[in-house]
């Protein structure tokens, strides 16, 4: 049993209605910004500045085994970068300014050059599905389509929601999500993304997202809980489960170079993989 892809509906029950009774959808665009404006607004969200989030998590996966994770989030909004990731149990901290990432592992510094770019994917793949629906607004992602559902009676609209391939941090979590809001008030109502097969054996439980706790900052509204459940690949819903619970915190503009810059002399920071100019075909002997 392998464990959610970190950052880590009843497909079944959320299902769409018949043709004949089917509300006209809003566009995505429009559907968007009700979800924003639900939970106080686009613009109120972008003005909070830099937002610590610490979370604690409990996962239990299909065996019964139980395991706990603490990490600290920040970013300044609208994110996902500039943003920073602590893991204290791990003792790694890890940021991108937006021009690329750098970590800390024990104090001691990544020299990978992955670390570049998997730092801000790392950051996606916790903030993407905490700050729904205002993450709908992130760069590279594509709400495609509105449908009208409902989610166990309840009428909500489905948006079927399209991301890069390397969104996240692992390619066991899938690219295609379904956001469900309600059908009325466009309030948040659960999220979920299907079970993953990249061959060879290798897959990944779908994770169906559902919140509780709502708790505002400033005008925006947030969940101090969120529950994650495993999916399997028809979309049932499975024992393996995940409960996060968040507390959230503003900071001052004043820590910014503190939080997000990078730390690491430049001449101890990872190097990209030298590009080797192509090899050129050499010509027809001469003679």
């Amino acid at each position: 049993m392998k464990n959610f892809a970190v950052a880590g509906l009843g497909l079944l029950a959320a299902q769409p209605l018949l043709a004949q009774g089917e509300p006209k959808p809003p566009t995505p665009e429009v559907a968007v910004s009700r979800a924003c404006a639900a939970a106080g607004g686009l613009e109120a969200f972008k003005g909070l500045g830099i937002l610590g989030i610490g979370s604690k998590s409990e996962e239990v996966t299909q065996d019964g085994k139980v395991t706990t994770t603490l990490k600290n989030l920040y970013f300044l909004a609208p994110g996902p970068v500039p943003g920073r990731l602590e893991l204290p149990e791990s003792k790694v901290v890890a940021g991108d300014d937006g021009s690329g990432g750098w970590a800390l592992v024990a104090g001691r510094v990544d020299t990978r050059p992955a670390t570049a770019y998997m730092v801000k994917r790392s950051l996606v793949s916790s903030l993407f599905p905490l700050l729904l629906p205002f993450s709908l607004t992130w760069e590279g992602v594509a709400v495609t389509e509105v449908k009208a559902a409902t989610v166990a009676g309840r009428p909500v609209w489905r948006l079927a929601v399209e991301l890069p391939r390397t969104f996240f941090d692992s390619p066991q979590i899938s690219p295609s999500w379904s956001v469900f809001l309600d059908r009325a008030s466009f309030a948040l109502v659960q999220a979920a993304s299907p079970f993953t097969d990249l061959g060879k054996g290798v897959t990944a439980d779908g994770m169906l997202y559902r919140w509780n706790d709502p708790v505002k900052v400033k005008a925006v509204t947030f969940h101090k809980e969120q529950r994650v459940t495993g999916l399997d690949e028809v979309g049932r819903e499975k024992s393996h489960s995940r409960i996060d619970h968040f507390q959230f915190r503003l900071v001052p503009a004043s820590e910014a170079g503190k939080l997000f810059a990078n730390p690491v002399p430049p001449e101890q920071r990872p190097k990209p993989p030298a590009m080797q100019p192509p090899v050129m075909p050499q010509g027809p002997p001469k003679g």
